[in-house]
């Protein structure tokens, strides 16, 4: 049976959490990990030892992030109160002074955040896939427009649908539709959008994904409405912003068989933020394979996010990126106009 606890925010607002890993009084390293769009703090580490966790002086706190799980919404929330959030937590529950984050996916947004509005309580982040503004300045149209064509089909449409959509339509979606198939519906979607490298990830198999899902959606997929909002809005921030103020380790581990996160888009990060950002390619991976029930993908991230590390020979240098941006951008074969606004109301409409 799951242990979950609870804090409370400020502002009276709840946040519910797990721990793992060792207490408050032993742990050498605190580490915050944040959840992807339609997850929870079920999932943290999918699949992480404790021993592992103990042998890395770690306490790991995986919270449910606003609107999720059993955590009170914030309607107001922002990428910026999301952070405030992040260092109320951090002292509240003692994890001190400066700690660690771990962002998957749609978590990787606030972990951005995280580095840009409070750079002094963070020791180091790491990054599993994570999702970042393709809108971002840093980036030229021409890049944009291939980190876009690079993701799935329907994946590029959602992002350009919800970036176009007003936030009551989004809401009513996500109420209307995903939350209707939460659980099952959710893993059997999930299945057709990822890749062969995910297939036959424990994570589908077992029910941590179908069990995980469902307690996401216990606020009726506020949470991952809101997401879908701010993701694909003006962030308030450039990732040229970051590299001024925060100065501590900055890992991202991306599969180069993910589609539902592009690959051109952490390279697009590498090259506008060489000397803060140590990019993992992992070849042949995808979202869930070097993550979730992966001992050794778990030992590398902790390895590399406490500089432990000696090296991985899967490490993108700024010439690299910048070389395979290049190419990709003579190779990528574009569907259609990946600016084109599409008529939001049909294609929900179509989707329900």
């Amino acid at each position: 049976m799951e242990d979950v606890k609870f804090l409370e925010l400020p502002d009276g607002r709840q946040i519910s959490f797990r721990e793992q890993g060792l207490d408050k009084q032993n742990a050498t390293r605190s580490l915050l990990v944040l959840h992807g769009l339609g997850s929870s703090r079920m999932a943290g580490m999918p699949g992480v030892s404790e021993d592992l966790l103990k042998e890395m002086g770690v306490r790991l706190i995986a919270i449910d992030r606003p609107g999720y799980g059993l955590s009170t919404p914030n309607p107001l929330q922002t990428f910026k109160s999301a952070a405030a959030d992040i260092s109320n937590i951090a002292d509240i529950l003692e994890m001190g002074e400066k700690i660690y984050i771990l962002g998957y996916s749609t978590g990787g947004a606030y972990t951005w955040a995280a580095a840009r509005y409070i750079p002094e309580r963070i020791a180091g982040i790491a990054f599993w896939a994570p999702v970042g503004n393709y809108w971002w300045k840093d980036f030229t149209d021409i890049e944009r427009k291939a980190a876009l064509a690079e993701l799935s089909g329907r994946t590029r449409l959602m992002f350009l649908v919800m970036r176009n959509a007003p936030q009551w339509m989004i809401h009513a979606y996500v109420r209307l539709v995903v939350v209707r198939m939460a659980g099952g519906g959710w893993v059997e979607d999930a299945k057709k959008q990822m890749s062969s490298a995910d297939q036959h990830n424990p994570v589908l198999i077992d029910g941590l994904m179908y069990r995980d899902n469902v307690e996401s959606m216990k606020q009726g997929g506020y949470g991952m409405a809101q997401d879908l909002q701010l993701i694909t809005g003006n962030w308030g921030f450039e990732l040229s912003d970051i590299p001024p103020v925060y100065h501590g380790p900055c890992h991202i581990f991306q599969g180069t068989e993910d589609w539902c996160v592009s690959t051109s888009l952490q390279r697009l990060i590498k090259k506008a933020a060489p000397e803060l950002v140590h990019l993992h390619e992992l070849p042949g991976e995808g979202h869930l394979s070097p993550f979730c029930n992966n001992d050794k993908g778990h030992r590398d991230t902790l390895s590399a996010l406490f500089g432990t590390m000696q090296g991985t020979q899967h490490e993108v240098t700024q010439e690299d990126a910048c070389k395979a941006l290049e190419d990709s951008s003579h190779t990528q074969a574009f569907e259609g106009n990946v600016d084109e606004e599409p008529d939001v109301r049909k294609v929900l409409v179509e989707t329900v």
